[in-house]
């Protein structure tokens, strides 16, 4: 072996590639690592050099990350490479299932290197037929804790909210138009209240979640037939010691509070909705004494609408027309960020203040 070639695009997966060529450096120092960031210099005609490289390589490494799957001139590089029989490893670089979903064969037979595997050191070691010495083991513990300080840096939102707005990028509905990102908020343009949502929160929560919280007013969604194995879930997690550790609470509105009359436009209809997804849900939870504590009704004005699946927070704000009634909020706007930020903290602080005083559904 005489070269390996990094090939990588957009900010993120450049600094990935150069820790990797660093890495290699250190425990192949007898092989040119070529990297076009730090390899190319002044005058040289970067697409002859690169290409150059590509065929004098004997592997090429590409730095993937969710961002960069698609980018053209990653793929041309690995094509390249491809068509000239030569060994191509791909380096993930993000949890992403459909990685190769935009690379045509012969690229969907490579073999990847997943650096959250467990198998990743073993994995490394063998890709470039290094030793497996206590040398090795460290500049991989040291290129590893380099590659998590990176995310670090790009990260858009806490890592506790990554793999729910991973589920959420992925549906069409939220990415036509977003999200972008702000101080570690991921904001949707659109999709709020939408089966989409819901259906996304529920394959969050479901078997692996401790945490679902939700601020509702009819919480017709909810008890609409379309999560009846989120129940069925709850229902055996119920019989286990402190229902094996999930926090389960949902909010309804009160039907009897006076509040009831500002509430929508057409002041009859939800309170009939509301009547009856009430009867549905006691309906659901049945003579469950554990799952009866999950429910309560408030009284007051809800001003901000909270979702919390596990340690992230689903919020969105009512906006009220010149009569004070709320508008619709379905397909509507909304932001996703970590219990653990400030705006995090307070919405747990607001959620619990009106749970406080809110009365159970079941008494």
């Amino acid at each position: 072996m005489n070269e390996i070639f990094i090939s990588w695009s957009k900010p993120q997966s450049g600094e990935f590639a150069k820790s990797t060529k660093h890495i290699l450096e250190k425990l192949l120092p007898n092989i040119k690592i070529f990297m076009s960031e730090e390899d190319i210099h002044a005058g040289e005609c970067v697409q002859n050099t690169i290409i150059q490289h590509i065929e004098q390589c004997d592997i090429l490494i590409l730095c993937f990350t969710a961002e960069n799957k698609k980018s053209p001139w990653l793929l041309y590089e690995a094509g390249y490479a491809s068509g000239l029989h030569k060994r191509v490893i791909p380096l993930l670089f993000d949890k992403d299932s459909l990685w190769h979903s935009w690379i045509d064969n012969p690229m969907n037979m490579a073999k990847e290197i997943d650096f959250y595997k467990d198998s990743f050191n073993t994995e490394f070691i063998e890709a470039f037929s290094l030793t497996k010495s206590e040398y090795t083991i460290l500049c991989l513990k040291d290129y590893k804790e380099e590659i998590n300080k990176i995310k670090e840096q790009y990260r858009h939102v806490d890592i506790q909210c990554e793999d729910l707005i991973e589920k959420l990028v992925a549906i069409d509905r939220f990415t036509l138009s977003s999200p972008y990102y702000r101080d570690k908020v991921a904001y949707f343009l659109s999709g709020f209240e939408t089966f989409e949502l819901w259906n996304a929160i529920m394959q969050s929560f479901l078997y692996t979640g401790k945490y679902l919280w939700i601020y509702g007013r009819k919480n017709m969604k909810l008890f609409g037939g379309n999560f009846n194995e989120l129940f069925e879930y709850l229902d055996k997690m119920a019989m286990q010691p402190n229902m094996a550790g999930i926090d389960f609470k949902v909010l309804f509105l009160d039907p009897t509070a006076d509040e009831v009359h500002y509430a929508h436009k057409d002041q009859d209809i939800f309170e009939s909705e509301l009547k009856t997804t009430i009867t549905r849900a006691k309906r659901t939870i049945g003579s469950n004494k554990v799952l009866q504590q999950c429910f309560k009704m408030y009284s007051n004005r809800r001003e901000e609408i909270i979702i919390r699946v596990d340690n992230c927070i689903i919020y969105a704000k009512p906006h009220f027309d010149i009569n004070g009634m709320p508008n619709i909020m379905t397909n509507s706007k909304f932001e996703v960020f970590s219990v653990f930020s400030d705006k995090g903290k307070e919405c747990i602080e607001k959620y619990l203040a009106v749970w406080e005083k809110a009365v159970y559904m079941f008494e």
